[in-house]
């Protein structure tokens, strides 16, 4: 056992004892592991450390599984089931294929990056899907499929359309230019050794040095290339953060490019539901507790406040498993407590996971 500050917990992290409010009221058993929405609870109560098991696998015991009552119809299993998703999957692994080649092509043959038939694919993915189940849903439900490198780029150039879109970028070719900021974040990855990025378990310090090289080799390939100067500046900036923290250069708000700093935010939101992929369905109060628990000063506020908000406002009305297994629909979106929305149970009542800090959302059903 050990106490460890709390703003150094990882999600997963399995607790060594009960926390208890001020109050007396129990937020988090023993034995159990910590979630995001939990976290962002113990900080209103001011609770500065915790006391953790010495598991170095806890993490990867992390699950939000429902009872097995629950398996089968939740929201993600209606998803994954639907023809609407099975056409996105067909068209989703096309794009992805044609970006490994293109950039295979590039690497390899040096030629040039004649993505234009890829963009059209792409545009053609989103306008098909950006209706009916709705196309972030989707993209959260890709996530059990693959985690390669290019895929993660298919993920965040769709991501990052959607978000402009949300921001009010109307004109298509400044969307365009926003999609292929995504495509092109990481192909930098593409001159890191393949052992490197494919590593299991936790990387050495020089690895991670390696691995850190990637945006300046990403924006030093496309740097000749006959393209909007955006496109190469978010390889570049990606990994920058407005308070300097980030990398390769510690830049700060004032020198990152606008198109960087949505692509830092969705190239985050996709790396965190690709690491959860749930039994019983993704929940996105999770991944949004975990957004809110950074640094405000990390992301563009303007940026991620729009972002979140239209991520949650698209689950009003999606039944929810709360963590005491009751059940309800989430009945609205608090603008200051995003991941801890107004429910109503099954049985009328509602309750207001602001003022429950006991309760937290395990899934989306």
């Amino acid at each position: 056992m050990k106490s460890i500050p709390i703003d150094e917990i990882k999600p997963g992290m399995i607790l060594a004892e009960r926390i208890v409010s001020p109050r007396g009221q129990v937020l988090a058993e023993a034995d159990t592991p910590v979630t995001a929405q939990q976290l962002l609870h113990f900080t209103y109560y001011g609770i500065s450390q915790l006391f953790i098991q010495d598991e170095e696998d806890a993490i990867n015991k992390y699950d939000f599984d429902a009872p097995d009552e629950f398996i089968g119809e939740t929201q993600s299993w209606r998803i994954q089931n639907s023809e609407e998703f099975h056409e996105f999957k067909r068209a989703y692994n096309k794009c992805t294929s044609e970006l490994e080649k293109i950039i295979d092509d590039f690497v390899t043959k040096q030629t040039p990056l004649n993505d234009d038939e890829l963009i059209n694919d792409l545009k053609s993915v989103f306008d098909k899907h950006s209706t009916g189940l709705g196309i972030m849903a989707m993209m959260l439900n890709i996530q059990e499929i693959d985690a390669s490198t290019f895929r993660h780029s298919v993920n965040v150039a769709i991501i990052s359309r959607v978000c402009g879109l949300w921001l009010g970028i109307k004109d298509e070719n400044e969307l365009d230019v926003l999609t292929m900021c995504g495509l092109y974040h990481d192909i930098g990855k593409a001159m890191i050794p393949q052992e490197i990025l494919t590593k299991a378990g936790k990387l050495t310090g020089e690895e991670f040095g390696r691995m850190a090289e990637h945006p300046l080799l990403g924006y030093n390939m496309l740097v000749g290339e006959p393209m909007d100067r955006r496109i190469k500046l978010a390889a570049l900036q990606h990994h920058e953060r407005n308070d300097g923290t980030g990398y390769p250069y510690g830049l700060s708000k004032d020198f990152i490019n606008d198109f960087s700093k949505i692509v830092a935010i969705t190239d985050v939101y996709d790396a965190m539901t690709a690491d959860r992929c749930y039994r019983a369905g993704i929940c996105p109060f999770e991944v949004i507790a975990q957004f809110q628990r950074q640094d405000k000063s990390k992301y563009d506020q303007r940026v991620l406040q729009v972002f979140l908000e239209n991520i949650a406002d698209a689950y009003i009305g999606t039944g929810v498993l709360l963590s005491d297994n009751s059940r309800g629909i989430i009945a609205m979106i608090q603008e200051n407590a995003l991941s801890s929305p107004l429910v109503k149970l099954d049985d009328g009542s509602f309750v207001d996971l602001r003022e429950r800090t006991d309760l937290y959302i395990r899934a989306c059903i």
